[in-house]
């Protein structure tokens, strides 16, 4: 399909899908029939003995920024990703959704826009294609699936 770089992969459980049990949760390249594809998989911290994400979406509206960023300055690897829902908290609120997926959908949209702009004051970001070019892939994990 002429794909050669991913960012999809989500290394441990969640509510809604995830791979618990990849190997890898920093640059590495997929094996998929003899076909290589280039992965930056969601980066995770082990919390009490679980692999936790903290980086993206839903995750960085909801952790506390002081462990955010602790968790940041902690990484040698650090892929984030956010969705533009997560900054307008003026979207409609979906009625049928349960406790818990409101809770997750629609807490901490109030004041994302400002956790946003001191991330970018306390952090440098490249994008993907600045990544790609930095990464040895030659030098990292292969993983068959």
């Amino acid at each position: 399909m002429g794909i050669e770089i991913d960012s999809s992969i989500f290394p441990t459980s969640r509510g809604h899908g995830g791979y618990q049990g990849f190997p890898y949760s920093t640059p590495c390249r997929l094996n998929i029939k003899g076909s290589t594809i280039k992965e930056l998989p969601i980066n995770t911290y082990k919390l009490a003995g679980r692999e936790i994400v903290f980086s993206g979406g839903g995750y960085f509206r909801l952790l506390p920024y002081q462990l955010q960023k602790r968790l940041y300055v902690k990484s040698d690897y650090l892929m984030t990703y956010l969705h533009p829902r997560d900054f307008d908290p003026d979207q409609p609120v979906l009625e049928n959704l349960s406790a818990t997926r409101k809770f997750k959908s629609y807490v901490g949209l109030k004041n994302s826009k400002q956790k946003f702009q001191k991330l970018l004051n306390d952090f440098e970001f490249i994008d993907i294609q600045t990544a790609d070019e930095m990464i040895e892939w030659d030098k990292v994990p292969e993983v068959k699936l």
